[in-house]
């Protein structure tokens, strides 16, 4: 079954069909009444007002067929709508177009068909109006004229249609526009009235914006005569406002001495030589004679036609605000000199405080080397006090010495050799992890950015206080490692010691702050303050993740911008003294 050809002007004839808005609709009388005449004269069973859609046909109108619709390539109509004149097939078993349409050889079993194109005003054939029989048969000219009588009604009805659903839009529209118009002439004489309202209450909003701004707020004529301010203008210049009103604003509130430059610069603002808006700083004298300080914004004021009117100036009083920053200067400038006599403080202290207590360990410590006692005499025993006691008291110094330097010190930022200074720490602890038995694993570790001193400093202090805090019997085992976590370095050291209660992990950075007495564990308590303060000044933060009995893992967050190069994937190293 070869499929029809698609006629040449296939676009524009769907868009033809499209305008029509016929494709889908419900029966309509006026259709199925010329349908109903075409089966009458042709003397079919069957007849149909077929649109040729894209896919497929569709009925309008149709008498003797169930289907609403059938595929294109199965439409006769598809072949009709190739020619302008009426398209006749006599026996469709015989005509090799149609024989093994399914239409033919299945229901409704056509033998017969006749259609007419439906010629819309553009040229375009858009559908047939068409009649079928079951039976082999032929239309006379009669009948065939008819037909085609019929069709051009069908496009007629079409065309009236489409006039009358036009005139319907018309005439909703226009009686839309009617009701709209009424309600506008209904509305009209309210709403002027409503405006007159909104205007007056605009005014009174205005004017009440005006009196109770928080800035002052003073119009002038061109002359420089007050016509409105406001009670800020009033609170600020010590007077009534209607004192102000009708006065030359700068014979009342300038000094003299600035008089001629202000009023040539409001002429400026006023003959346009300036420009129309203009912040800046200036003075205005109160009713008690003391100069005030104001910021001042100023616009000009124009009428419709561009000519200025006046002036608004729009100001705030800084008086208090400067002086309270003169007082911020002066405070700031103590706060430098008692920094500069803090350092040399600090300075002084580190001589003064460390001489003493040295001569007292060494002198303590020669007689505990020259005592005859016993080394568990009594004498014996109060010389190892004075001993541990000016250790204790000398590492206190140094940590104080050391928190107190960090105040309002910058960290540098030299590249660090992470692993160069593990090893460092590993020799200056050496002593400590020989005496305990401890084993310090280290993992790769990057080079940053930073402070080598400080970050010894903190590194000696977290590894030392994993060695320290072990648990009885147990050798310390400390790790250290180096891990990115989204957009941080994390330096972490851990260890198999006590552990932390997770209700103190804020309180341990805290200074001077100890969670065991001084005879189990010595200390000063302020090495992790110092370990704090540290990764502060190096934009980072200190934390710890531990539990009683667990051990801890104390870790340096740094920011990852502080790596240089990317830190290496952990492979551990272990040392021991």
């Amino acid at each position: 079954m070869p499929n029809a050809p698609h006629p040449a002007d296939e676009s524009a004839r769907l868009a033809a069909l499209d305008a029509t808005h016929l494709l889908d609709t419900l029966p309509e009388p006026a259709f199925d009444d010329l349908t109903r005449i075409a089966s009458l004269i042709c003397g079919t069973p069957i007849a149909l007002i077929s649109l040729v859609d894209r896919e497929r046909q569709w009925f309008k109108s149709r008498i003797g067929l169930d289907a609403s619709e059938t595929p294109r390539e199965q439409a006769f109509c598809a072949h009709a709508i190739l020619k302008p004149e009426v398209l006749e097939v006599p026996d469709a078993c015989e005509d090799s177009r149609f024989r093994d349409n399914p239409l033919v050889t299945g229901a409704p079993g056509i033998r017969f068909y006749a259609g007419a194109p439906l010629e819309v005003a553009g040229g375009q054939r858009i559908g047939t109006l068409c009649v079928i029989d079951t039976v082999a048969r032929t239309l006379d000219d009669a009948q065939r004229e008819a037909l085609s009588a019929l069709a051009r009604q069908v496009v007629a009805q079409i065309e009236l249609r489409d006039r009358v659903d036009a005139m319907r839009e018309a005439r909703e529209r226009q009686n839309m526009f009617e009701r709209q118009l009424q309600r506008f002439n209904d509305e009209l004489s309210a709403l002027v009235a409503l405006r007159t309202r909104e205007v007056e209450a605009e005014r009174d909003r205005a004017r009440l914006y005006f009196d109770t701004a928080g800035s002052m707020m003073v119009v002038t004529d061109t002359a420089g005569r007050v016509i409105q301010a406001n009670r800020k203008s009033a609170e600020v210049l010590g007077r009534p406002v209607d004192s102000l009103i009708g006065r030359d604003w700068f014979e009342l509130c300038l000094p003299a001495a600035e008089r001629s430059e202000a009023r040539s610069y409001f002429g400026g603002l006023v003959d346009g030589t300036q420009q129309s808006e203009r912040r800046f700083r200036g003075h205005a004298l109160n009713a008690s004679g003391e100069l005030r300080v104001i910021a001042w914004h100023t616009s000009r004021l124009e009428d419709e036609g561009g000519v200025a009117t006046g002036l608004l100036g729009v100001g705030e009083d800084i008086t208090a605000r400067l002086r309270a920053e003169e007082h911020l200067r002066h405070t700031l400038a103590e706060l430098e000199r008692s920094n500069i006599a803090l350092q040399q403080f600090v300075h002084v202290a580190s001589h003064d405080l460390r001489e003493p207590i040295n001569s007292i360990l060494n002198f303590a410590r020669l007689l505990a080397r020259e005592s005859p006692d016993a080394p568990d005499s009594r004498s014996r025993r109060y010389i190892d006090f004075v001993v541990r006691g000016g250790e204790r008291l000398r590492q206190l110094v140094d940590d104080l010495l050391a928190y107190v330097r960090l105040d309002g010190a910058e960290a540098r930022t030299d590249a660090v050799s992470l692993s160069e200074l593990l090893e460092d720490t590993r020799q200056a602890l050496a002593d400590a992890i020989g005496r305990s038995g401890a084993t310090l694993q280290v993992a790769p570790l990057p080079v940053i950015r930073g402070d080598r001193s400080l970050l010894g400093l903190l590194m000696q202090n977290l590894i030392g206080n994993a060695i320290k805090f072990h648990a009885p019997d147990v050798a310390p085992e400390v790790t250290v490692t180096a891990q990115r976590v989204k957009d941080e370095l994390h330096v972490a050291v851990s260890d198999n010691g006590i552990g932390i209660e997770p209700s103190f992990h804020e309180r341990i950075f805290a200074a001077f702050e100890r969670l065991h007495a001084r005879s189990e564990y010595e200390g000063t308590g302020l090495g992790l303050a110092l370990c704090r303060r540290i990764a502060d000044m190096h934009g980072g933060h200190m934390f710890v993740e531990s539990a009683a009995g667990c051990g801890a893992r104390f870790v340096l967050a740094l920011p990852i911008s502080r790596m240089i190069g990317q830190a290496p994937e952990p492979s551990a190293r272990t040392t021991t003294a």
